[in-house]
């Protein structure tokens, strides 16, 4: 596919929600089991569509049908640098158990692919909030794509991340990557006059940074794509576990196959102790590592120390038994207690393939 010219903009417009805008059942259970929620409270609000979309009509989402939080789309990859963050999510978990489920508030919205898969455009952490609370249904806008690629969809999830409050809102890194994930799939060119054209025409980017951070923002994109970075797939360690266990088939029991992060040395140390000498002293062990690290050269660097650090702690370990015992082991081989099964493919671009295929990368590859 062709890059895509940011400056083809399709206008952001505002709607008004009128009733016979309503699809399906006009009420839904309301959260926590207390009473329902009115999709009729929506009628008269005005909401804002997102560029490269137009309204379809207000329903509602199958949170435990249509949400899966370890699918990309769902898991704000290319829109947020740590894709939907615990903290964000625990707090609207908390807020629905405590408050129930708002209607003064604009909902959620997405379109569907040619198959009938829901993309999530605003909203993914609420709809992610409500399914971790168990309910069964929240308020949807269904919304036209009206132009190909993934422009138009992570444009408007910063953008909606942007006009979050304070706590939770876009970072600058991540519009930074944003960019990158736009550039590797071909629908943003690598120079500073259209990536200037995409943040201030789709991102609005004037009213959320000063121009200093703009500067900062496309220098950074452009600085990161011509030293080969690309977007980095960003999770926290048990929703990584899931993934293997779903996607790669692949169990982590914390006996024979164990998950480590590569990030910090002390993570090398305890993956010796908790994986090697606890479980393969007679057998080895597998480990697999993911990182959670922005740059592919940092996360890079971080697996080569890693692998260094516990061939080290093994022939340390034989070395002071010896001494203890007056004797030498000769030829010591760490690879008869673990080996390094592989990393998980996260380089949104230097891995797409194995991703795709649900293959760990070899560590000679990564």
């Amino acid at each position: 596919m062709g890059k895509t010219n940011a400056n083809a903009t399709v206008f952001k417009m505002k709607y008004i929600i009128k009733l016979e805008d309503i699809a399906g059942p006009k009420k839904l259970p309301g959260f926590n089991g207390v009473g329902e929620i009115n999709l009729e409270d929506f009628v008269g609000m005005e909401i804002d569509i997102p560029e490269g979309y137009s309204f379809s009509s207000l329903g509602s989402l199958d949170l435990e049908e249509e949400v899966d939080e370890l699918d990309d789309v769902w898991s704000n990859d290319g829109v947020r640098e740590e894709g939907n963050a615990d903290d964000r999510i625990d707090s609207l978990q908390n807020s629905y158990s405590v408050n129930g489920y708002k209607t003064k508030d604009e909902p959620g919205m997405g379109s569907k692919d040619p198959n009938g898969k829901e993309l999530p455009v605003e909203g993914r952490g609420r709809a992610i909030a409500g399914k971790r609370n168990k309910e069964k249904r929240i308020p949807w806008i269904n919304l036209k794509k009206d132009e190909p690629g993934e422009l138009a969809r992570i444009s408007a999830g910063v953008l909606a991340n942007l006009k979050h409050d304070p706590a939770t809102k876009a970072t600058r890194e991540d519009v930074i990557t944003a960019g990158l994930k736009l550039i590797g799939d071909g629908e943003l060119n690598p120079n500073a006059v259209d990536i200037n054209t995409w943040l201030k025409d789709r991102l609005h980017i004037t009213k959320f940074f000063t121009q200093r951070n703009i500067t900062l923002i496309v220098d950074g994109i452009i600085k990161r794509h011509q030293e080969g970075e690309n977007a980095v797939r960003i999770k926290e360690r048990a929703a990584w576990m899931e993934v293997l266990k779903k996607d790669f088939k692949i169990e982590v029991d914390n006996k024979t196959t164990f998950l480590f992060s590569m990030d910090s040395d002390t993570y090398s140390c305890r993956a010796f102790c908790e994986a090697v000498l606890e479980h393969g002293l007679k057998t080895p062990v597998d480990i697999i590592c993911y990182t959670k690290r922005k740059l592919p050269s940092e996360a890079r660097k971080k697996l080569k120390k890693f692998m260094t650090d516990l061939d080290r702690f093994t022939r340390l370990t034989y070395k002071v038994i010896g001494d203890r015992r007056r004797m030498k082991f000769d030829d010591v081989n760490p690879e008869e207690h673990y080996r390094i099964k592989g990393c998980i493919p996260q380089f949104i671009v230097d891995h797409k393939d194995e991703w795709d295929s649900k293959e760990l990368i070899d560590v000679d590859h990564y």
